[in-house]
């Protein structure tokens, strides 16, 4: 699960600097950012299927920003393989939507995608 989630945070680094697994922990806070964690499931032997949730957050009265971050996120996962010595990752994007929240500039979305993993040492 290390492996998986350090190649995650590479890739997800790479498309928005400013990505972090489960929460950010900085001090002062950069926006946009987003944040990610998986849920799994069994898919066949050496093989698990991962729902990637990316939440995007972003301090300000537009969308705007928080669109251009989610493309950058669709642009760069959606169909993308990436096969690394003890992993094959395929990823899918499966929808993104708005959540509500107290604050009207505070704004936040959510995008999902599968990732189909084949562990390759196991």
């Amino acid at each position: 699960m290390i492996d998986l989630l350090t190649e995650l945070t590479r890739i997800l680094q790479a498309i928005h600097p400013e990505t972090y697994h489960d929460r950010n922990r900085k001090e002062k806070v950069v926006y946009p950012y987003a944040t990610f964690d998986l849920d799994s499931e069994y898919v066949e032997r050496n093989q698990e299927g991962y729902y990637l949730d990316i939440d995007i957050f972003d301090f300000n009265s537009s969308y705007a920003r928080i669109f251009e971050v989610e493309t950058a996120f669709k642009d760069g996962l959606s169909f993308r393989r990436e096969l690394t010595p003890e992993l094959n990752l395929i990823f899918s994007f499966q929808g993104s939507n708005s959540v509500a929240m107290v604050d009207d500039n505070l704004k936040r979305r959510n995008l999902r995608f599968y990732v189909k993993t084949d562990w390759r040492t196991k």
